[in-house]
């Protein structure tokens, strides 16, 4: 069989055709897609800011309740007493970290300003939903798929790997159904995405060592950690390959990028909380008197043995690797690169592994509920581009004709399983392979 080609012109309208289609889905998907609790936690937050320039979401009893505050199971109450194995006499917050819902403040402060729409008025909700997703969601979704390509474009000649890995990322994996739902996730994989790129054209040498990449590297490294701070985890690895390169650079630069996201999120957590720690780390903050996660229900109420656990992650009833076979290009990378010390770019490939079985590890021993009323291991979200980029160097070397169908139908099912995840919104045991191992709860 003839190795199938692309001409470099042929991948230039390739990848300018998946980039316009995923832009438009993106615009015209968001509609009618509900916020449910995601979206009703920070737009309480948004309420609070703009109506009483507090990030306590509650209300005194003589004064009507915050309607998103009403809607949401996110929450928690900081500030109080603890008495037995309750919360009590406290202020309750959105349990969401802050900058993501400062950003959509400020974009609603523009909304409000330029649009005159108000989260007082109930049609207006729908558009203020809509816009903030397009551009805090969707747009990131783009930003995530732009600068994916030209990662690939550093290490990687043949056009048809890049445009087949690009096609995987846009439409065969998480990212795409997440796409169009408020939600923290997509914006700190697209931030990734950036970050990674940064290290690793810098890293090679492919870029010159400006000062400016060095802070950019540090800006969306911080933005991943007030994002979605577990996918740091990624970002410190970088961040230790680069400080090995460039020690002063990094140390000033990276940082100097850092410090406003995360000044504004320490600030804001140790202003409004009393301590610099996630609030997800302080579970006592969930167990207040009327709290739902003092007796939770469904999905919120599993509590399967951690191997049972681990499984439906991976490969199971939610698993990244069962719903999205595309992204196991990657950990065959991995195994590859383990065991042949020749392996091509063996050591990032190495480095993302470790960074995925960190991941992997703090949710399987942190978590019980494969992140609650969601399509797949919504957690994951942020693991999908750095897979696909573990794998690029195997996808590479594809050439018999069996290689070439076994991928095809990885990406079929990836992408059956992201365009149901489309469709779905916030509900559980709507996966696919649900009919085959039965629903979670």
């Amino acid at each position: 069989m003839n190795t199938p080609t692309l001409s470099d012109q042929g991948y230039r309208i390739a990848k300018l055709l998946v980039v316009c289609t995923a832009s438009v889905f993106v615009f015209f998907g968001t509609y009618g897609r509900s916020g449910a609790d995601p979206a009703n936690s920070r737009l309480a937050t948004v309420y609070a800011l703009t109506e009483y320039g507090t990030f306590y979401i509650d209300r005194p009893l003589d004064a009507d309740p915050i309607p998103f505050e009403q809607r949401t199971i996110d929450k928690v109450m900081v500030r109080g007493e603890r008495i037995g194995d309750t919360v009590h006499g406290g202020r309750l917050i959105s349990s969401k970290p802050p900058v993501f819902p400062l950003l959509m403040t400020a974009e609603y402060v523009l909304i409000n300003g330029v649009l005159g729409w108000d989260l007082e008025r109930g049609e207006d909700v729908k558009r203020i939903l809509f816009t903030i997703s397009v551009t805090l969601i969707g747009l990131a979704y783009v930003i995530a798929l732009v600068f994916f390509c030209r990662t690939l474009e550093l290490f990687i000649e043949d056009p048809l790997t890049r445009i087949v890995l690009l096609v995987g990322l846009a439409f065969g994996t998480q990212l795409w159904g997440f796409s169009t739902m408020l939600n923290n996730h997509v914006p700190a994989a697209s931030m990734l995405v950036v970050s990674l790129y940064l290290c690793l054209a810098l890293g090679s040498g492919k870029v010159a060592p400006a000062a400016w990449r060095f802070f950019l590297f540090g800006l969306t490294g911080a933005l991943v950690f007030t994002f979605d701070m577990p996918a740091t985890v990624f970002v410190a690895i970088a961040g230790l390959h680069l400080l090995r390169k460039f020690p002063s650079k990094t140390l000033l630069w990276a940082t100097a990028g850092a410090v406003v996201p995360l000044g504004i999120h320490f600030g804001v957590m140790v202003a409004v909380t009393g301590s610099p720690l996630p609030v997800q780390m302080r579970g006592e903050l969930y167990h207040y008197e009327s709290s739902y996660w003092r007796h939770p229900r469904g999905i919120d109420a599993l509590n399967e043995p951690k191997l049972t656990y681990l499984f439906h992650m991976t490969l199971g009833r939610c698993g990244l690797f069962s719903l999205y076979p595309v992204l196991l290009v990657g950990a065959f990378s991995a195994v590859r690169a383990l065991v042949r010390k020749g392996a091509v770019h063996r050591g990032p490939i190495l480095a993302g592994a470790v960074g995925f079985a960190v991941l992997t590890a703090y949710y399987a021993l942190r978590t019980n509920n494969y992140g609650g009323e969601a399509y797949g291991f919504r957690w994951y979200i942020v693991a999908a581009p750095v897979l696909l980029l573990m794998g690029a160097p195997l996808v590479a070397t594809v050439r018999r004709r069996w290689q070439w169908v076994l991928l095809g139908i990885m990406i079929g099912i990836s992408f059956f399983s992201a365009w149901e995840c489309t469709r779905t919104g916030w509900r559980a045991n709507q996966e696919w392979i649900c009919h085959l191992l039965g629903p979670s709860y």
